[in-house]
Formats: C-alpha cells, structure tokens, sequence
C-alpha cells in the first residue's frame, strides 16, 4: 500500500493474501484487461504476483494520466506485458515495488 497507494480505492482493507489477490481479481477490469489476462498472469506468476502486477499496473496508469503525460495508452496490454517480462526474469517485480515505496517515503 505504500508503493502503490492507489489500492486504497479498492474500499476494503487488504491484510492477507487471499484479500490481496481477491484485490487484483476485482482490480484487473478497471485497467481493460480482460480476464484472459488475469488467468495467463496466475499461470505464468502465480495469484500474489497477478495480484501485484495488477495494483503496480494500476499505480503506474493514474500516476501516468494524473502527470499528464498519458504515456499508457493501454493499461491491460501493459499489464500483459509486465506479467510477460516477470515470467521471463527480465524485471522484479519485487524489486519494483521496493522501489516505488522508497520514493514515495522519500
């Protein structure tokens, strides 16, 4: 919640597991991804990384469209994307989101 302060609009308190990925399920429809993407995410990175990527994703689009930029013009094909380069080892996503967290604490 610290990296991605955005998962405080989902409306409810994420304090396990089963209601963080039961956050991803419910958030991957708000960034297009249709549910084809959610289930190659779970497959390929498991429910808690699906989950992440999903509120990473989310983070990254309202930070994106807040700035102006709108350099995401596609927040499920990116979401499909990232889960894409995890798989493949070519980002942490852990990484990321420690990353995320100690700039915004900063």
């Amino acid at each position: 919640m610290e990296a991605c302060p955005i998962v405080l609009n989902y409306g409810r308190p994420i304090r396990t597991i089963d209601e963080l990925v039961g956050a991803g399920r419910y958030l991957r429809a708000s960034l297009g991804a249709h549910e084809s993407a959610w289930t190659e995410a779970i497959a390929e990175i498991g429910p808690v990384g699906a989950a992440a990527a999903v509120i990473y994703v989310l983070q990254l689009y309202d930070d994106d469209v807040s700035s102006g930029l709108q350099k995401i013009r596609n927040p499920g094909g990116y979401f499909r994307a990232l889960v894409r380069l995890v798989k493949s080892g070519k980002i942490n996503l852990m990484v990321e989101l420690l990353a995320r967290r100690r700039k915004r604490l900063a």
